[in-house]
């Protein structure tokens, strides 16, 4: 994950998450045809391509900072980067295309594998368009939110990255759970150097160019220290082995360390590796799938089929939050709106969506779970947001109720929606760099209502 540091007197890093910045603009720009494929160049940065992926088939405004991972930051009004394995691969949504690029790799990542590796990591092969349209039919409500929340994908995530991300979300929420994320990245993981062209020329921006433009050249952090930007892959779990429980809490996991330590020793443990025990899990039947994963540390239910869903290609997977069980009880399963949630009734609700959706229930649980967050209730059209969340039926723009409700459904609406996110992300990581969070506590009281906007549901059976 990208990031930016600096030194403090304790030696220890502090952190700073990009804020969004104005497009790029790099003078030149070549464009070439083949067949159906666009490839972008700016010079001298490397090639953008293609996913052609239409709008109802991929939006990254609703897909990568909505829960799914917590590896992708916003860096300009369309674009996004993050890290893919040993990848550094930034994404540009366009009218009805994403183009992407490599920044910057491992020795394990050659430019050969780059097309097949991203079109495994968007599930491509699966379309969908056409599976919207079959919930569409079984679903009414699912039918009038699905085109205001166009592209919301489905990942298919590293197993052992997954795991591990969410065992930072347990009773969490996004920007926290970045945090967590970026300091295993950069502490235990390795770095991600530029990607170079044939001529041996950088192909990847400089990290002046990915800054904020407040920023500019040679700016310095809080304490007189020039900032440098790094990109890392997520840890091995050999890399993982030299954390110790006292030093992840002293670095802010909290009761998490000794999951995170926990975990790492029983997946080292397994006979065939802990990385191809969770690879092979991908083969296994759901309910298999998740009752070995419940065998770690602090794995309960709704974590179990977080990883499911999001890495063991378990499509049928439903993780019950907060948000979900809200969502259930009024629209699908009202008798359960008076019980409280547990490990059967996690299973109940997995069955009432599988019921109603089919075996891909899980993808279309996600559309419905983004509906619910605060940051995406203002593109529903009027009364069709639940109640609820951060003043999450007051739209952020004035005009008439169906110029609203048209904008909502656009490009530009999601990437408004998506504002709110990045913008509780980057809230805490300055306060983070100013030495004002203690991560085992609550965020100060100054940041807590934009950080409430980018919080994900939490309850009491992780």
């Amino acid at each position: 994950m990208f990031r930016v540091t600096a030194s403090c007197a304790r030696h220890r890093p502090l952190h700073r998450h990009l804020q969004p910045t104005a497009p790029l603009n790099r003078g030149s720009t070549i464009i070439r045809r083949y067949c159906c494929v666009t490839a972008v160049m700016d010079q001298p940065y490397g090639r953008w391509q293609s996913l052609n992926t239409p709008q109802q088939e991929l939006c990254v405004h609703n897909t990568l900072p909505t829960g799914q991972s917590f590896r992708w930051r916003r860096t300009s009004s369309d674009t996004y980067t993050g890290v893919i394995g040993q990848r550094v691969v930034q994404l540009r949504q366009l009218e009805d295309d994403v183009h992407w690029r490599v920044v910057a790799r491992g020795p394990l990542a050659p430019e050969s594998g780059d097309a097949d590796v991203m079109r495994d990591y968007f599930n491509l092969d699966t379309s969908l368009k056409t599976l919207s349209a079959e919930w569409s039919s079984r679903d009414d409500r699912f039918r009038r939110i699905a085109p205001c929340i166009p592209g919301a994908r489905m990942l298919q995530q590293d197993p052992t990255e997954c795991l591990f991300q969410f065992i930072c979300s347990s009773n969490n929420h996004i920007s926290r759970i970045h945090g967590m994320v970026e300091r295993l990245c950069s502490t235990y993981g390795s770095e991600l150097l530029p990607s170079s062209d044939s001529s041996g020329r950088p192909a990847s921006p400089t990290a002046a160019s990915l800054l904020p433009a407040a920023a500019g050249p040679g700016a310095a952090g809080p304490s007189g220290q020039h900032q440098q930007l790094a990109f890392y892959a997520f840890p091995s779990l050999e890399q993982l082995s030299a954390a110790t429980e006292d030093a992840l809490r002293a670095d802010g996991f909290g009761y998490r360390a000794k999951f995170i330590v926990g975990s790492v020793q029983q997946l080292l443990a397994k006979p065939e590796g802990g990385s191809e025990w969770l690879l092979n899990l991908r083969s296994k039947p759901y309910a298999e799938a998740h009752e070995a994963l419940c065998s770690l540390p602090g794995i309960g239910p709704k974590v179990a089929a977080c990883i499911c869903l999001f890495s063991l290609n378990k499509h049928d997977a439903i993780p019950v939050d907060t948000h979900v069980w809200t969502l259930a009880t009024k629209y699908y399963a009202p008798h359960l709106a008076n019980k409280t949630l547990n490990k059967k009734l996690h299973d109940t609700i997995q069955q009432v969506f599988v019921d109603r959706f089919g075996t891909y229930a899980g993808w279309a649980h996600n559309t419905l779970f983004i509906s619910e967050l605060a940051s995406h209730k203002q593109l529903l059209p009027a009364g069709l947001a639940s109640p609820g969340g951060s003043k999450g039926k007051k739209r952020s723009r004035s005009g008439t109720a169906d110029a609203a409700d048209a904008d909502g459904c656009s490009i530009t609406g999601a990437a408004a929606a998506a504002d709110a996110v990045e913008k509780g992300i980057a809230a805490e990581a300055v306060a983070d760099v100013l030495g004002s969070i203690d991560q085992n506590a609550a965020p100060p009281a100054a940041a807590a209502d934009v950080l409430q906007k980018s919080q994900l549901g939490q309850q009491g059976t992780d």
